[in-house]
């Protein structure tokens, strides 16, 4: 069983600048702390054909009793994007959120596209658990902690571009 994540940001910038802003480090940083990360590494990588981006976290695991068995007091989320060379103003990425030896994954793509005055950042990505009986449920779980985070990023990231 999956569940499947569907999340629209809207930003007032180029893709361009709301690229460049998604692959800064400080940024990435920023919208980490912000939405309760303990601990942040970030790193870059320019590879044949695009950028790499590679975030590890440390969240305290705020989980239903259910699903917090299986995670203990925090969850480390290993997420990597892999940015395609741009194709006109739009860009995409395959991401992929390794959360260790939990029993859940979840793989999509971000795209960053023109919108009249400003940029749109879709998100997509299939969350998967393999516990019996109650995976249905985690996936639940990681969906909307995952939707609430993209939330504060999108908060953080208006922030940041109106700070110039």
């Amino acid at each position: 069983m999956t569940k499947k994540l569907e999340k629209t940001q809207r930003y007032d910038a180029t893709p361009e600048q709301v690229w460049d802003m998604l692959l800064n480090e400080e940024f990435v940083q920023e919208k980490c702390t912000a939405a309760g990360a303990t601990e942040v590494s970030v790193e870059t990588l320019q590879e044949d054909g695009g950028t790499t981006l590679v975030c590890r976290r440390v969240l305290p695991a705020k989980l239903p009793g259910f699903a917090k068995k299986f995670v203990g007091d925090s969850i480390t989320i290993t997420e990597t994007q892999r940015w395609k060379d741009p194709s006109g103003e739009t860009r995409s990425a395959e991401y992929l959120a390794d959360f260790g030896d939990n029993p859940i994954s979840m793989q999509g793509t971000i795209t960053v596209e023109p919108d009249g005055d400003g940029t749109l950042v879709r998100s997509v990505a299939q969350v998967k658990c393999t516990v019996a009986f109650v995976g249905g449920k985690i996936e639940g779980v990681a969906v909307d902690w995952t939707d609430k985070y993209l939330d504060k990023e999108n908060k953080v990231g208006k922030e940041w571009l109106a700070r110039g």
